[in-house]
């Protein structure tokens, strides 16, 4: 296939962040990297490595700034080729931790180091092959494949762990998803997802943080009505700033039109639980603003930060324009948090983890 297939958000993600110079990039060499990614190719993935010539194409480090740790993200690109089969192969590496990978096909079939006959043998060949690799016990996920229809889109929950299995298409290839999500208190933790094309049976993307990210005290302190409690009280004094320089305040919203949920974000390496408290407003505001978003620690009842909810563009406040688009997760900067909003290179970061593309920082009174 000639056309570079971009079958992946995480690669995605990384070329429009890097296009976008969201993020510092520095080009290295890391050695230690290229290593570690030659191994995973070698003993992981099903490709038959000795019919193809390997290419690095990219070595890099993405500074993620905002962040006490100094997080840095290490994105690695292969290209294989063979004399009918071509394909780039993808990493992102952190603390010395392989998360994601993914196989784009560029050109003709994968050449696989081993066949399968069914795509259930295919997922749990690799699911004890990725055991064996990582030393982390996946035996119960492995499992779980027993007991769920793995022909069409389907959920199973067992204790603490929710598998999700997706069928989709993309350009012109069947893809199946399997998803398990560690979950406690009925919220999402840490997770292992493959994505695997269905006719060829073949991987095409793992990304896996659960040796990436810990989990920190679970406790749900803060009730949902509590949580609603402390964002209608903290709204009376949330404003913010239009380009001409007038201050927005005064919002009128009732306990009727809020919803408060429960997610997590991590914040230096740790998952953390919060309120996500969605406020619509009687009236649309300054700015396209139809509603407003407060960000609440569930464990302390800390607000986090307060965030527009508006429709049409990106809102940059330290450049004086008006707050748009809506907030997804919080994320940290320095002691103080603020909001990570979307778009549609945002939505990818989020989906492997890299809060914090677009930073807002919302004035309160």
């Amino acid at each position: 296939m000639k056309k570079y297939l971009k079958v992946f958000s995480s690669l995605l993600t990384l070329l429009l962040v890097a296009s976008l110079a969201v993020f510092p990039v520095t080009v290295i060499a890391d050695q230690n990297s290229q290593n570690k990614t030659m191994d995973f190719m070698e003993q992981v993935l099903p490709i038959d490595l000795s019919k193809y010539t390997i290419n690095l194409l990219s070595d890099a480090t993405l500074d993620i700034p905002f962040s006490k740790d100094n997080r840095k993200i290490n994105t690695i690109l292969y290209e294989l080729s063979s004399k009918n089969s071509k394909m780039d192969v993808s990493f992102i590496i952190e603390n010395g931790i392989i998360w994601d990978c993914s196989i784009s096909p560029l050109e003709g079939k994968v050449i696989t180091n081993k066949q399968y006959s069914t795509l259930f043998d295919a997922v749990k060949s690799f699911m004890e092959i990725y055991q064996s690799y990582t030393k982390i016990d996946s035996n119960k996920l492995t499992t779980m494949l027993d007991n769920v229809d793995i022909t069409k889109n389907s959920t199973l929950t067992t204790e603490n762990t929710k598998l999700t299995i997706t069928h989709a298409t993309w350009v012109g290839r069947n893809l199946v998803d399997f998803k398990w999500r560690h979950i406690l208190n009925d919220v999402e933790y840490n997770a292992l997802s493959l994505t695997f094309d269905k006719d060829e049976r073949l991987l095409l993307s793992v990304s896996d943080d659960r040796a990436l990210y810990t989990i920190r005290d679970t406790s749900i302190n803060i009730s949902q009505e509590q949580a609603i409690d402390i964002a209608l009280k903290g709204l009376k004094s949330y404003s913010y700033d239009m380009p001409d320089g007038s201050i927005v305040t005064d919002f009128k919203v009732s306990k009727d039109n809020v919803v408060a949920t429960l997610a997590t974000v991590p914040i230096n390496y740790e998952f953390r639980t919060y309120w996500d408290v969605r406020m619509l407003l009687y009236e649309v505001y300054p700015g396209s603003v139809f509603g407003i978003s407060a960000f609440i620690w569930a464990d302390t009842g800390e607000i986090i930060e307060y965030s527009n909810m508006a429709s049409g563009g990106i809102n940059y406040p330290d450049s004086n324009t008006n707050s748009t688009d809506t907030p997804t997760a919080p994320i940290q900067n320095s002691n103080r948090l603020t909001i990570a909003m979307t778009s549609i290179a945002v939505i990818a970061v989020i989906a492997v983890a890299l809060t914090g593309v677009f930073m807002i920082k919302k004035k309160q009174k």
